[in-house]
């Protein structure tokens, strides 16, 4: 084989690695990513939950207003 030909062979597997390598990092890095959003969404919908349970209480014992403020941190993310 020719060194031109060699040459060839090794560009070409470098750049399919490369390739092979970017794409596992970008689904890993989206993988992780929707995992975040699920925990967040899971933490909202408890805590939604707990705030509707105050409101029906509060209305079932005819408390008087306000009625029942609504969590802390609710729907409040950080990006880190």
């Amino acid at each position: 084989m020719s060194e031109e030909v060699i040459v060839s062979v090794v560009g070409v597997a470098g750049v399919v690695l490369g390739a092979i390598i970017q794409t596992v990092a970008t689904a890993s890095r989206d993988r992780l990513e929707a995992y975040r959003l699920a925990q967040q969404m899971q933490t909202d919908n408890s805590m939604l939950w707990q705030w509707n349970r105050a409101l029906v209480d509060h209305i079932y014992r005819r408390a008087p207003p306000p009625p029942p403020e609504p969590p802390e941190g609710l729907f409040e993310h950080r990006d880190d």
